[in-house]
């Protein structure tokens, strides 16, 4: 539904229509030749680009110790390595996935959630527990171009309650609000303005947890399991007897991987929001600088940073750099939540000043863009009017301030 459509509709009349759609009811080859007692056979890469392998030693929240294939020891800071890769190859990834709010990105084979706890069971790994309020979402299907821009879009988008997602005919995505109470391994349970619905999982693209808080900082190490879990770590120790990896999540959450499930740790970082990227440039058009000033025009118009979000404004470009490594942008767009008066606008993305993507802004639903990098040096993004270049500036100052553009969670990941 859009958001037109949810205001006019009372709640018992879309619990009316919920109860109609849910009715009750590459790696390296193995090493063979050490003891049954060496630790796997890793390779590694530092940061001055030197590589190595060998068994490992020991892996602690500050050192890595190796032995190498000539018998020799030797230990490095974890500030000195870009990357660890262990042997093995990805496997199939169970559909669902649970995203934490410190960004570990879970492939896990089922879900459930009683009261406040949600149990995650990982295939081939221990099973635990998270607070709900660590949990960001949980998407009960796998990943699909066709529908992977619109999840995004509103698990990017802040929202004070929590949301049931609904898979409609033709890929569509349908967010309705309330609370969630329990998730089954056949339905979620789920409050209506006090009217309960068990809504079959079999009709759900997932759930979206309420948003209490502002983005955490990135983690330091980042590990990937076979199964296709993206692990964001505080820690990471090596546990010789059990031959596992145990990892410190943050919030209390510990989790422990057997090491012939993992693929690799990169300890340099794998996501760089916009906000802290270096900006090229900034630019208002010189129209508008004509009617306040120029250092007005770069006050009042300039790109505004929360969180990890950004604000951008009609006939401007904001343009940052983007380092070496990083393969895709990630983000959602939206019209400003504090621009009262809704106007059409042009939204565009452009690599080395090649425009990638655009997309005229009809409504206030926020919209997801995932878009493969291309070795690019420089990304902007830019807003415009509908069907105008960039050259066209707004008639008025309040025009500006009105056509405000948010990117939610706008990030480059390697």
């Amino acid at each position: 539904m859009t958001r037109s459509i949810r205001n006019l509709i009372s709640s018992a009349a879309i619990f009316a229509i919920l109860a109609a759609v849910f009715p009750k009811t590459e790696g390296f080859s193995q090493d063979t030749s050490a003891g049954t007692d060496s630790g796997p056979l890793i390779q590694l890469e530092t940061l001055d680009s030197d590589s190595y392998s060998g068994h490992l030693n020991n892996l602690t929240g500050s050192t890595l110790s190796v032995t190498l294939s000539d018998g020799q020891s030797k230990q490095w800071e974890l500030t000195e390595i870009s990357e660890i890769q262990w042997e093995g190859s990805a496997r199939t990834s169970p559909p669902t996935r649970v995203l934490l709010r410190g960004g570990s990105e879970i492939a896990s084979a089922a879900t459930s959630m009683k009261e406040e706890d949600l149990l995650i069971r990982s295939v081939g790994q221990p099973s635990f527990n998270v607070s709900i309020r660590a949990v960001q979402s949980v998407r009960f299907r796998a990943p699909s171009a066709a529908t992977d821009a619109n999840w995004l879009a509103l698990v990017e988008e802040p929202q004070r309650r929590d949301r049931l997602v609904i898979r409609r005919d033709g890929d569509a995505l349908d967010a309705i609000e309330g609370t969630i109470l329990e998730i089954t391994r056949d339905s979620v349970s789920f409050d209506l303005s006090g009217n309960i619905v068990d809504a079959p999982l079999g009709k759900l693209e997932g759930v979206i947890f309420s948003t209490n808080s502002d983005r955490e900082s990135e983690k330091p190490l980042r590990i990937r399991d076979q199964w296709g879990s993206h692990w964001m770590a505080e820690q990471a120790t090596w546990n010789a007897t059990g031959r596992s990896l145990q990892l410190d999540l943050g919030d209390g959450i510990t989790h422990s991987i057997p090491v012939d499930q993992l693929l690799d740790i990169r300890l340099s970082g794998g996501i760089l929001y916009l906000c802290d990227a270096e900006v090229a440039q900034q630019s208002q058009l010189e129209p508008l600088s004509a009617i306040v000033g120029e250092d007005l025009a770069s006050t009042w118009f300039a790109t505004e940073t929360h969180s990890k979000n950004l604000t951008t404004v009609l006939s401007s470009d904001h343009v940052v750099r983007v380092p070496e490594g990083y393969q895709k942008l990630v983000a959602a767009v939206r019209i400003a939540s504090d621009v009262d008066q809704f106007a059409p606008l042009k939204v565009s993305v452009l690599l080395d000043d090649r425009t990638v993507w655009s997309l005229d802004v009809q409504d206030r639903k926020p919209h997801g863009l995932i878009l493969p990098l291309e070795d690019a040096r420089r990304l902007t993004l830019r807003i415009t009017q509908p069907d105008t270049d960039s050259s066209t500036s707004p008639p008025t100052i309040a025009d500006a301030l009105g056509h405000r553009v948010e990117w939610l969670g706008a990030r480059l990941l390697k």
